[in-house]
């Protein structure tokens, strides 16, 4: 246990006492804050708080928990609404109370089904057994990463809780649940050349700018180009499996449309609710700012857990532009050498993180899984030069600018064919041929000298 020192707005300075290490959460003051160590200089640790710090006063005490920032995966985060920490937010009133560390699956149990019988030899990341009944996919539960043996013991069908141990391998506990750190991407057995088309629904992007499962795109565009209405559009109509939202700093009202709107339309692949198989992390402008940086290593993450299971995932974030600003301020707080436009200097490098954990993937227990990151970058002013629109473009896949032009005109989704590209077009045109259609690429290309010709012309 330490003692405070000095709070400033979401920066907290304690002492150290001894066994704390950096990224490790931090219990702050008397309502346990959640917060994350960022800095040890000497015998001064700090802490990023992920909650708001009113309150808070040197004197106080505050507990290191041991482990990263880490969330539970688990059948309950199907169709489920939670802030930037994955913390519920539905059933949890107005507003989530400071330190509040309710659980998504509180007083729940699950229909838990053993694919596995003692005795068995299992190696990490194979499926012990599964739950049905926690939305429009069948949650498998996996030997977890480094753990292997025999299966010692199986829990039989029937209810379980979330907390309830349903297996144990080599010596290891597996639970319905899975904690994982955000901040680690899962292990996978490799990475693989995806040659399979994700299914948008838009037939401008599809056709033109086509992204392969497990790709990266960026989507950048001035304030009312459609970013959010294109976005919406691709999580109702794409052919994932799964769909994970992030709403990083957008406005509360948007993200109030986001949700009624999956909770209400059907769901063309299964005639349920589309929101059954859709996680909505919900962090908007008025939360908690430090919290908005860790929410899309948490839909990151979210999305890791399901690609384990063999399936295809689509991670929507809206919009990183919000995530670099939370970046930024923290630099500032902390005193860090600013670079262009006030950001800190290791933007590039967060930036190239994130998308790098998108990946067409085998897992390690031998399925093919993706998950594909489609990420809106709001440039101010239609600035598209500025550091967060230029470090993006760098590194993902495929860009489909926004035209304001075109918003303007009415013609939706806005994407310029001019501004816009796709460096997944070779090996997807390898894949139409593979699958018996030699011709695509041919057709693109004659659709592109088309929209080429309109432009000389205009």
């Amino acid at each position: 246990m330490s003692r405070i020192l000095r709070v400033t707005g979401p920066l907290v300075e304690m002492e150290y006492t001894g066994g704390i290490a950096m990224y490790d959460l931090v219990a702050i003051g008397p309502a346990g804050l959640p917060g994350e160590v960022v800095a040890i200089s000497g015998d001064v640790v700090t802490v990023q708080a992920y909650e708001y710090t009113g309150g808070l006063a040197p004197g106080q005490t505050a507990l290191p928990q041991g482990r990263p920032l880490s969330v539970r995966l688990g059948p309950e985060l199907l169709g489920g609404i939670f802030d930037g920490l994955l913390r519920p937010l539905s059933g949890a009133g107005d507003w989530l109370l400071p330190g509040a560390g309710r659980h998504a699956a509180e007083d729940r149990t699950w229909n838990f089904s053993p694919l596995v019988a003692e005795g068995e030899q299992v190696a990490q990341g194979e499926a012990l057994g599964e739950v049905r009944d926690a939305g429009a996919v069948r949650v498998r539960v996996l030997v977890p990463p480094g753990c292997d043996g025999t299966v010692e013991k199986i829990a039989g069908a029937g209810s379980r809780t979330s907390d309830a141990t349903v297996a144990v391998v080599g010596g290891t506990e597996v639970t319905v649940d899975a904690l994982w750190p955000v901040r680690v991407p899962r292990p996978v057995r490799e990475r693989v050349d995806s040659h399979e088309a994700l299914n948008t629904g838009q037939r401008v992007i599809d056709l033109l700018f086509p992204v392969a499962r497990g790709g990266t795109v960026a989507v950048p565009g001035g304030f009312g180009t459609g970013k959010t209405v294109l976005l919406q559009q691709i999580a109702k109509w794409c052919d994932a499996d799964v769909i994970v939202y992030v709403g990083c700093g957008e406005r509360g009202n948007e993200m109030a449309d986001v949700i009624t709107e999956l909770s209400e339309l059907q769901d063309p692949r299964t005639g349920g609710r589309l929101g059954d198989r859709t996680v909505t992390i919900a962090n908007t402008s008025n939360m908690p700012m430090m919290a908005r940086e860790a929410s899309v290593y948490t839909g990151m993450t979210v999305a890791e857990y399901f690609r384990d299971m063999g399936l295809d995932v689509v991670v929507i974030a809206d919009s990183t532009s919000r995530w670099a600003e939370a970046l930024r301020e923290f630099a500032s707080r902390t005193g860090a050498l600013p670079a262009e436009e006030g950001y800190p200097a290791g933007l590039a490098s967060a930036i190239a993180a994130f998308y790098e954990r998108a990946a067409a993937v085998t897992t390690l227990g031998g399925d093919r899984g993706s998950v594909t990151v489609i990420g809106a970058v709001s440039p101010p002013g239609g600035d598209m030069t500025e550091p967060v629109t230029a470090h993006t473009e760098r590194f993902v896949r495929c860009l489909w600018t926004l035209d304001r032009d075109l918003a303007y005109a009415r013609h939706y989704p806005a994407v310029s064919w001019a501004g816009s590209f796709s460096r997944d077009v070779p090996v997807l045109a390898a894949g139409h041929r593979a699958a018996g259609d030699p011709a695509w690429a041919r057709r693109r290309d004659r659709v592109g000298a088309v929209l080429a010709e309109a432009d000389r012309l205009a």
